[in-house]
């Protein structure tokens, strides 16, 4: 039979072709450690009884088994019926394989899974140990490839006889949609790899969504190495930005200790810097100290008092940039925080930033902190660093919207008044009377708004499928609750239930609706978890007065740019945004708010656009 005939098996030749190395010659004293065999590995997943051409659709509310090995074999790559998705090692793995002093090695795999996500751990262990003997990657079992290859072995079978290492992991599907399930790989206190194994979730096996776009058929369903940690989600490709970031930051809360990894994008640089923090990250995030160095910082500011965020940035930055003196990582913290501060300063705008915290794992699934990281770039006298940056942090369910998509309709969740703020606050008249878009200033409105299961608001535009929503609130927020006139007359995550079309934008003028204290972020992963893949919020509590300030100056603007082309992004509006509203606190009361726009969160994907006017 031809190529591609019934009955064909694909084999990579490469791999399964038995080792020839050349002969080596008798060393002399001074010769160097011979090369091994084979340098090439692979990381390899599967799910048992996952169903696809990567084995990773799965069927909501059953229960499997996750496979992770290395191999020198690419298992997707032997058969054309393929059983699982595989990755290369990233070159540093490389490398430490082709070091032929090491016979094997141990590392420590941390699964990650966002809360809210459709997957769930089946424990709450902390991390993995994957013991991998490096000479069964020298020295490949070519005979087991080939008998897998032809179908008289099974991928468990192959695992055993030719991975150099294995784990096993429970997991639930809960709910359907996409997926992830990440594992952060660490050599001691080295990171070594990263991997991200996608997932999609269905009612049945043939009802699955196709979660990527511009990959139907899952061939990346597993993708890896330490350079992609600068990637943002695919959202932000489709919408036109770029799909690498400058520079990226990770933290990753262990159960006795934090470790924080950054990533250098810049050419022919040291890539990665891995430290042992000499705190939590995300304990000192939920303090009340740094809130109220925050709540300070604004007032300084507010009274034109130079460098006013200086404090709260440079105290964040030894939290993140720091150890304990005499870890083993010292250097590295030291010599990333140099190599961050080079990218700002290089730069000739403000730099993208990845940014991801996650707190260890509690019932199957970890937790997503959100970082105002972009205080860093406060300035005054002595910055921290020489120009302001671009944060973008990933919401806990990261979706693939189409590339087309943009944002068409506006809701603005906008009360007469507010409780507990004075009416010289919010007098008549103080939100435009004519919006681009539809008002609901009565919760009662709001709620039902919120839980209906389709639109009964009237569109701004006529406009596509691919259209998503604006949704701008202003309202009271705590521990998950949110309302205006009453704190008892409240609407809660639960409440939530209208879906949104996917790459939604919400926009928070609301108190601590991104703050890691208690269940504050509730509403924003119940968002999430119905459309929305874009949120701008703030960890800090917000002063009502410039809140009903920013709600206000947000809908001006929006009427003011409906027209314009090209249409301008979410970021576009937030920071005219920021700096209508700080001009109107300096024409009013001469008050400086101008950086008060550092304390807010942008979380997914802010590159993308408003729809164009028809």
């Amino acid at each position: 039979m031809g190529p591609g005939a019934a009955g064909d098996v694909a084999v990579d030749k490469q791999v399964t072709a038995s080792p020839a190395p050349s002969p080596t010659p008798v060393p002399n004293a001074g010769s160097p450690t011979p090369e091994p065999v084979n340098t090439s590995a692979y990381w390899n997943g599967w799910f048992v009884d996952g169903g696809g051409p990567a084995a990773n659709i799965l069927i909501a509310n059953n229960t499997y088994t996750y496979t992770l090995d290395v191999a020198a074999f690419n298992y997707a790559l032997l058969r054309r019926a393929t059983q699982s998705s595989g990755a290369q090692v990233d070159p540093g793995f490389a490398e430490m394989i082709a070091d032929s002093r090491t016979h094997d090695v141990v590392l420590t795999i941390k699964p990650l899974i966002p809360e809210g996500s459709g997957l769930r751990l089946g424990d709450d262990r902390h991390s993995y140990t994957m013991k991998i003997d490096l000479d069964k990657i020298r020295h490949p079992d070519a005979d087991a490839a080939k008998r897998y290859a032809d179908g008289s072995m099974s991928i468990t079978e192959l695992s055993k006889q030719a991975s150099a290492g294995s784990i096993q992991i429970g997991l639930t599907a809960e709910s359907e949609g996409c997926a992830t399930i990440a594992f952060a790989i660490f050599r001691g206190l080295q990171p070594l790899d990263h991997l991200v194994q996608r997932v999609s979730i269905g009612d049945t096996n043939t009802s699955a969504p196709v979660c990527d776009s511009a990959d139907p058929a899952q061939a990346a369903a597993l993708s890896g190495g330490l350079n992609s940690l600068r990637e943002v989600s695919l959202g932000m490709e489709g919408s036109g930005a770029d799909a690498t970031a400058a520079a990226a930051l990770h933290i990753f809360d262990f159960e006795t200790y934090s470790m924080a990894v950054f990533v250098d994008g810049r050419p022919g640089k040291t890539l990665v810097y891995g430290w042992q923090t000499a705190s939590s990250v995300v304990d000192f995030l939920k303090t009340d100290r740094f809130q109220n160095m925050i709540l300070k910082a604004r007032k300084d500011s507010a009274d034109k008092k130079p460098g006013g965020y200086l404090p709260a940035a440079k105290e964040l930055a030894k939290i993140l940039f720091s150890t304990k003196s005499g870890n083993s990582t010292e250097d590295e913290a030291k010599n990333a925080w140099a190599a961050f501060r080079a990218i700002v300063r290089e730069s000739t705008g403000s730099p993208v930033v990845v940014v991801r915290v996650a707190s260890d794992v509690t019932g199957g699934q970890n937790r997503s902190i959100y970082v105002p990281l972009g205080i860093l770039g406060a300035k005054g006298p002595d910055p921290v660093l020489d120009k302001p940056i671009i944060v973008v942090q990933p919401m806990a369910i990261e979706r693939y919207p189409s590339r087309d998509k943009c944002i068409g309709d506006w809701m603005f969740a906008v009360p007469d008044g507010l409780e507990n703020v004075p009416g010289a606050v919010m007098p008549p008249g103080f939100f435009p009377a004519k919006v681009p878009g539809t008002r609901i200033s009565e919760i009662d409105k709001l709620r039902q708004y919120l839980a209906a299961t389709t639109s009964s608001v009237t569109p701004l535009l006529t406009l596509a499928p691919a259209s998503a929503v604006g949704f701008v609130v202003l309202a009271h927020q705590d521990e998950g609750a949110m309302w205006f006139a009453e704190s008892t007359d409240h609407i809660i995550s639960q409440d939530i239930e209208k879906k949104f079309p996917s790459g939604s934008v919400g926009i928070f003028a609301a108190c601590s609706a991104a703050s890691a204290k208690g269940r504050n972020t509730a509403l924003l992963q119940r968002l999430n978890e119905q459309g929305f893949d874009t949120l701008i919020a703030s960890p800090f509590t917000i002063d009502a007065g410039y809140g009903v300030v920013f709600a206000s100056s947000f809908a001006e603007i929006m009427a003011e740019v409906t027209s314009q082309k090209p249409p301008p992004t979410i970021l576009d509006l937030f920071d005219k945004t920021i700096a209508r509203t700080a001009q109107k606190f300096k024409d009013k009361a001469d008050a400086d708010y101008s950086e008060l726009g550092l304390e807010y969160v942008l979380l997914g994907n802010p590159a993308i656009k408003l729809c164009v006017q028809p």
